[in-house]
């Protein structure tokens, strides 16, 4: 796969993951966030069992023990990602959440710097720059008064930095996204469920009520969105990824105008302009160095 067909899945990816904001707010209405998120992978597992054993079947060998470490450690990393952002969806705007995720753009970077050999190329550093700036004014700027899922917010965007960096090391030494991608929805759906059961009351009415967010993010995000990342990375860089991921952003919010009647201003057009720019930016003016990686 080449870095641009792998870019534009990310980009893809990036685009179902936004969209999945405004069902993951509208979900809460019915259930916890707890219960949401173990029953939304719970529905991602069903799916992708029949896959993954084909892929274990067809494997030439099975993972060595570090990478079952490390896809552990990505999953641990993803559970509290998650439950970061879902907690915090209960007292922020999904405006705000699309911004405050985006974060990672800052963040990404450094970790790759910290855990790797990667160094991000020449047009990764202004690209994550403009694609903050573009969250900021597509938040409308935030405005004075920060909720606690902010801090939240702010706080899983590291770990999604951490989540990023390293699936692209654990995808180039093992070729098992699907794997992956169950070891990551497994991890979830047992913490969030355990912790349901004991402290979250429910009835089938609420899962009834909930199904469509149910469905739409165990399906499309849990399914289509996590296989793409796990896929895709494993043929580009966490830096580059990043800045395609910010595109979340601007999806979360023309799907929040689409869906819930939210209205953009004209700073938040520019906002979400920028962000398209900034991930053109890195695909199209990479350095030397990665046009040499990548050919």
């Amino acid at each position: 796969m080449s870095r641009t067909t792998a870019n534009l899945l990310l980009l893809f990816a990036a685009a179902i993951w936004g969209s999945a904001f405004v069902p993951q707010t509208t979900a809460m209405a019915s259930l916890s966030p707890m219960w949401f998120l173990a029953l939304r992978y719970a529905l991602t597992l069903v799916i992708l069992a029949p896959f993954v054993w084909r892929e274990h079947v067809r494997a030439a060998q099975p993972p060595s023990r570090r990478t079952v470490v490390t896809m552990g450690l990505i999953g641990v990393v993803f559970v509290g990602g998650n439950v970061l952002q879902q907690t915090a969806l209960l007292t922020t705007s999904v405006t705000n959440a699309g911004f405050l995720t985006s974060l990672y753009l800052l963040f990404t970077p450094f970790v790759a710097m910290a855990l790797t050999q990667e160094r991000p190329g020449t047009a990764v550093w202004p690209a994550a720059a403009l694609g903050l700036v573009g969250a900021w004014l597509l938040s409308g700027g935030i405005g004075g008064r920060l909720a606690i899922g902010d801090g939240l917010l702010t706080l899983s965007a590291m770990l999604w930095a951490v989540q990023i960096v390293l699936i692209g090391m654990v995808m180039r030494a093992c070729d098992r996204p699907l794997l992956l991608v169950v070891v990551q929805g497994t991890l979830l759906m047992l913490a969030g469920g355990a912790w349901a059961i004991g402290h979250d009351p429910i009835s089938p009415a609420a899962i009834v009520a909930a199904a469509p967010e149910i469905a739409y993010t165990g399906m499309l995000s849990g399914v289509i969105g996590y296989t793409i990342q796990a896929v895709a990375q494993r043929h580009t860089e966490a830096s580059d990824a990043a800045v395609i991921y910010a595109a979340e952003a601007p999806f979360a919010s023309f799907c929040g105008m689409w869906l819930l009647g939210e209205r953009l201003t004209s700073g938040q057009w520019a906002g979400a302009a920028a962000i398209f720019a900034a991930v053109l930016l890195v695909q199209f003016w990479p350095s030397a160095d990665r046009r040499e990686k990548h050919t």
